[in-house]
């Protein structure tokens, strides 16, 4: 890329300005003035795209004169109460031209409307909420909502739109490195976000050693990530929580679409089983990566086998006006072998069922139970010694919650409950030669409760509060074995002095109240302040003797030992738009606390091991930081520009030297990255291209170091390690491209993306390792690089069906 290029690119981002017109006002009248016989009357229809004839998620209707607003569901109704009269009803979406309405309401009365697409805009990338100025009148803070329809104008690893990645370049988010699993969220732990699929929890959510994820971003509507401040009806991790809209099947017209990329191949098939009251709809992806591994010149890569798939299938009936129910289904599954040395192999299943309903002029009511399924095993596939290690979980949840919503006031309920029970670990030989003989580890059971309610009330038009309380238990269950160690000494098994075996009933239970408020203040209608605070428990954590997370780690319930975390989160943010919401201007600071957080003691045993407590550290975690972001979120050239200052820091608090880290000193997390700056532009190239450049900047993590190594008599070399996280790796740069062009060969539905992934070709540390040279007395440090040249792709999607096909 030239530098005049590079310089280009800044300047469209800020020069840019468009303007757009409005439509003329539209006049509905119903009923008569000299008859009407309520106080109150409902408005309710549905908004349709008149491009695509399906109903338009968060069209944001206000009613001049007053306070009172809603937003379409992800079908396209709305539903408001409105006193007899005359209204001037606005709906506005950000993509589409707003309508303006003369309403004259002296009965009930439907309005349907299609809008039609402001005509400069393609797929810029758009991080909003349902509102164009949600950003300042959300009083929670640190909430952002992005969809898959935007999502795909941010370039992406082989050319897939994905979550997690496109997740990782907003401000606050980050991961340990490549080839790693899941994200960390304002210097937490990736087991510390609360993963949600239409509200079911998910435990596993990666492809390809963390490359990708596990949902396709075909069969996803938006998703929506609280980073510190989670409403009271989420609950059950210490950090954050991403909950990922599915999305519903057509209702009018069948449709489908086939891709091929570099990565992978995939399929969507959507329509009515009956039109406009039953849809199903269904896609999946298997992976096409193996051909890569063997184009490269080291033996053991071109030796080494990825493979993964995922599928999904969506019903969704709607029983009646307002009453709605859904099923769905997302399988996903990867194996992946490094040429003879080790290999991993996991997968997980997620079904819900789920009710919404309107039962009332203001209260709405929704039901969730859902069944989860993960597995994985760690793989040893040569020699005598070739084995198979395998464990897991199963759970099942259920939900049951009702909202109740006048004008300025919504008060939420419920409660909910999920039942987990770990999958034995197992060890089996693997293969004929093996000699490896069968063993196996039970794992614990164990059942959360949660009560929750919350008010999210309109003090004035410039102050909004948000106040909920949740009571959260959890109770291990037995059949299990309890062992019981000294209380003047460090839980190891050469401290064990006995055992107690419970054949049912409770071993041990927590419970705890976390309350959460978040206060929203205008100080004019495009400023606020915002100040939040959480309390959050979390009773199942995953536990891993690696620096970054792996598909295959243990999945532990809160025991005698190991109580649940406890974390408390601090937000305080300012937040500015322009006048026409076309730039928004943000800077949030955050400060959160933990206790009873988990380490691991140096070399730990975690597979097989009845005794996992004395393999763990607790401790006390803090996270602090500040995000800075400027975006620009309408015209022809989006993006935005975004900076995370962000520390993540433990100390262990054991009396005892053989429970203590670095001398119950503070020290860096795994995760602790400093510094972030990413860069994000998105440019309409006229008349059915898109242009995406991205630049990610973030400071390199912590890793111990070999301060020095010892020759013992018979040439053995002994490493003395530094204090843990005591070094770092070099910092991480990395600019992606991709262009993606709509109707290529087809006059309708066909696209071609083309991206190239670590542009400059950098070879970014994902770690450092020692390792002796020939005769040489010391231990050397390299570099290790997972993606170290420029990644091109290409891939071709083509749709069918529809109603204008």
């Amino acid at each position: 890329m030239s530098k005049f290029s590079l310089l280009l690119f800044p300047l469209l981002f800020f020069a840019t300005r468009v303007t757009f017109s409005q439509t003329d006002s539209l006049n509905f009248r119903f009923g008569k003035q000299e008859s009407f016989l309520s106080e109150t009357y409902v408005l309710t229809g549905k908004i349709l795209g008149e491009d695509t004839k399906e109903g338009l998620s968060g069209v944001g209707l206000h009613v001049d004169g007053t306070f009172t607003g809603v937003a379409t569901d992800r079908f396209g109704f709305y539903y408001i109460t409105l006193k007899p009269g005359k209204h001037k009803v606005t709906f506005r979406h950000i993509s589409y031209v707003p309508v303006f309405t003369q309403v004259e309401l002296f009965e009930n009365g439907v309005i349907n409307l299609e809008m039609s697409v402001k005509s400069f805009e393609l797929d810029g990338v758009v991080v909003m909420s349902e509102d164009p100025d949600r950003n300042v009148r959300n009083p929670i803070t640190g909430v952002t909502k992005l969809t898959t329809r935007e999502l795909r104008s941010i370039p992406a690893f082989l050319g897939e739109a994905d979550i997690f990645k496109g997740l990782q370049l907003l401000p606050g988010v980050s991961s340990v490195g490549e080839g790693t699993s899941g994200i960390n969220v304002r210097g937490a732990k990736t087991d510390q976000n609360l993963i949600l699929m239409n509200e079911a929890m998910v435990l596993s959510s990666n492809h390809a050693l963390g490359f990708l994820s596990g949902f396709n971003t075909d069969v996803t509507e938006n998703f929506t990530l609280y980073k510190g401040n989670l409403p009271a009806n989420f609950g059950g991790r210490a950090g954050s929580a991403l909950n990922i809209l599915m999305r519903p099947g057509d209702m009018s017209d069948w449709k489908g679409q086939v891709g091929m990329g570099t990565s992978n191949g995939k399929f969507l098939l959507e329509g009515p089983i009956k039109t406009d009251k039953v849809s199903v709809i269904a896609g999946g992806r298997i992976s096409n990566v193996n051909w890569l591994l063997n184009q490269t010149r080291d033996l053991d890569l071109q030796q080494s086998r990825l493979n993964f798939f995922d599928g999904y299938l969506g019903f969704t009936w709607k029983v009646s006006q307002g009453h709605t129910l859904e099923a769905n289904t997302l399988l996903t599954g990867d194996r992946f072998q490094f040429s003879d040395q080790f290999g991993y192999d996991w997968s997980n299943r997620v079904s819900s069922i789920r009710y919404r309903g309107i039962v009332g002029e203001h209260l709405s009511v929704s039901a969730l139970f859902a069944d989860g399924d993960f597995s994985n095993a760690f793989i040893d596939p040569e020699g005598v010694e070739a084995a198979k290690v395998q464990n897991g979980m199963r759970y099942q949840q259920g939900k049951v919650s009702a909202t109740w919503a006048k004008e300025q006031l919504a008060v939420t309920g419920g409660i909910e409950a999920i039942r987990y029970q770990g999958k034995p670990e197992r060890l089996e030989p693997f293969g004929t030669q093996s000699a490896v003989q069968p063993e196996q580890v039970g794992k614990e059971k164990g059942i959360e409760y949660s009560l929750f309610l919350s008010v999210e009330q309109d003090l004035s038009p410039m102050t909004g509060v948000i106040a909920g309380i949740r009571y959260s238990s959890f109770v291990q269950r037995g059949p299990d074995t309890v062992f019981l160690y000294r209380s003047d000494a460090a839980l190891s098994q050469a401290n064990q002095i006995g055992q107690e075996i419970f054949a049912s009933g409770s071993l041990a239970s927590f419970s705890g109240l976390e309350p959460r408020v978040s206060l929203r203040q205008n100080l004019t209608a495009t400023l606020s302040l915002k100040l939040s605070y959480a309390r959050l428990f979390q009773y199942v954590q995953s536990v891993s003797n690696t620096f970054g997370p792996t598909p295959i780690d243990l999945w532990q319930l809160s025991t005698r030992y190991i109580p649940p975390q406890r974390s408390d989160n601090f937000s305080f943010g300012i937040f500015k738009n322009s006048t026409d919401n076309r730039w928004e201007y943000s800077v949030d600071g955050f400060y959160r606390t933990s206790q009873n957080q988990v380490e691991y003691r140096d070399f730990a045993s975690i597979f097989l091991n009845p005794h996992m407590e004395t393999e763990l550290v607790l401790g006390q975690g803090k996270a602090y930081g500040g995000e800075f972001m400027i975006k620009k979120n309408l015209g022809v050239v989006t993006g935005w520009l975004a900076y995370t200052y962000s520390r993540s820091l433990f100390r262990s608090q054991s009396p005892f030297d053989e429970e203590q880290i670095n001398r119950n000193e503070w020290f860096p997390s795994n995760f602790d990255k400093p510094h972030e700056v990413n860069f994000i532009l998105s440019k309409k190239m006229y008349p059915r291209g898109l242009f995406n450049v991205s630049a990610n900047y973030s400071t390199g993590r912590p890793v111990s170091a070999v301060n020095a190594s010892y020759l013992l008599n018979g040439g053995l070399l002994v490493p003395d390690y530094s204090d843990r996280n005591q070094y770092r790796i070099p910092d991480y740069f990395r600019v992606d491209v991709s262009f993606t062009v709509e109707k290529v060969f087809a006059k309708k539905g066909d696209s071609l993306n083309l991206s190239i992934y670590n542009l400059l070709g950098r070879k970014n540390a994902y770690s450092v390792f020692w390792q002796r040279d020939g005769d040489s007395q010391q231990l050397r440090p390299y570099r290790l690089a997972i993606l170290g040249s420029i990644f091109p792709s290409i891939t071709y999607s083509i749709q069918w069906g529809g109603a204008n096909d």
